[in-house]
C-alpha cells in the first residue's frame, strides 16, 4: 500500500452499500435456513426406530412428538382434497395435496397424501379402511420461518397447513378438527397419484454452502471497493 492512497469514492460506497446489505441479508437467511434443517433432520432421526402406533382413544393424534410414526383408521375423503402450492420434487412438477380423515371418535385429521402432477376432486372416491403409515408434524408454514406467505382461500391458493382453515373452507367443523396433521411415508396404493413427499432424513441441506457463497460474494465485493478506494499513485484522476 506505499505506492497508494485513499480516494473517497462517494458515488461507488453509495452503489455498494445496498448491494452488500443485500448479499450479507441473503448469506444470513441461509444460516437461518441452515439451523431450521438441522433441527428438523435432528428431530427425524430421533424418531427412526421409534415402533410406529396405531391410534385410537387410547392414543391421541393431540401432544405426539413431531415426526411421531402412526398408523390411523378411518374414512379418507379424498373428494375434498386441498392443493397447495407448486413444487418440483426429483424433476416432476405438482402440487401437495391433503385430504381430511375421519377418525372412529368423528375427529377431523388432515392427511398430506404427497405430490400430484394433475388430480381432479370432482371424481375422487372415499377411501375406508387403514391408512399406510404417516408421521405427525404440528402443521403450519414448512419453508423458511422467517417468510410466510400465508393462505387465500377465496382464491384458493394455499402455503399454510393450518387444520381449523383447511376444515373450515371445506364444509368441516373446525371444532372437530385436530390441531396435528399426518403426512403418508408411505403411497396409498399402487394407483395412487400421489407421490409421499415427508420431511425426512433425505431432506436436502444445502445452506451452509449457499451463506458461504453469498458471503463470499459480499467479500469479493468488498475488496473491490477498498482497492478502488486506494489507487495507485499513477492511476489517480
Amino acid at each position: 500500500m506505499m505506492n497508494r492512497r485513499f480516494q473517497p469514492r462517494p458515488l461507488l460506497y453509495l452503489l455498494a452499500l445496498p448491494c452488500l446489505a443485500l448479499l450479507c441479508g441473503l448469506g444470513t437467511w441461509q444460516l437461518q435456513r441452515l439451523a431450521w434443517k438441522q433441527s428438523l433432520l435432528a428431530s427425524q432421526q430421533a424418531l427412526d426406530a421409534t415402533a410406529s402406533i396405531e391410534t385410537d382413544l387410547s392414543h391421541p393424534l393431540f401432544g405426539l412428538e413431531d415426526h411421531y410414526p402412526v398408523i390411523l383408521t378411518g374414512t379418507l375423503d379424498l373428494s375434498r382434497s386441498i392443493g397447495f402450492f407448486g413444487r418440483t420434487v426429483n424433476g416432476r412438477t405438482g402440487k401437495d395435496f391433503y385430504a381430511p380423515l375421519t377418525l372412529a371418535d368423528a375427529q377431523i385429521v388432515w392427511i398430506k397424501l404427497g405430490l400430484a402432477e394433475r388430480y381432479d376432486t370432482t371424481d375422487a372416491p372415499t377411501a375406508y379402511g387403514v391408512l399406510p403409515l404417516g408421521q405427525i408434524y404440528a402443521g403450519g408454514w414448512r419453508g423458511n420461518p422467517a417468510f410466510n406467505p400465508g393462505n387465500e382461500p377465496d382464491r384458493d391458493l394455499w402455503a399454510v397447513a393450518d387444520p381449523a382453515a383447511l376444515s373450515a373452507h371445506v364444509g368441516l367443523d373446525p371444532e372437530f378438527t385436530l390441531p396435528m396433521l399426518v403426512e403418508l411415508t408411505e403411497s396409498l396404493g399402487e394407483r395412487s397419484p400421489f407421490t409421499p413427499t415427508p420431511t425426512n432424513t433425505a431432506l436436502r441441506n444445502p445452506h451452509l454452502s449457499y451463506a458461504v457463497q453469498w458471503f463470499s460474494f459480499a467479500l469479493i465485493l468488498l475488496l473491490f471497493v477498498v482497492i478502488l478506494s486506494f489507487p495507485k499513485r499513477g492511476d489517480e484522476q
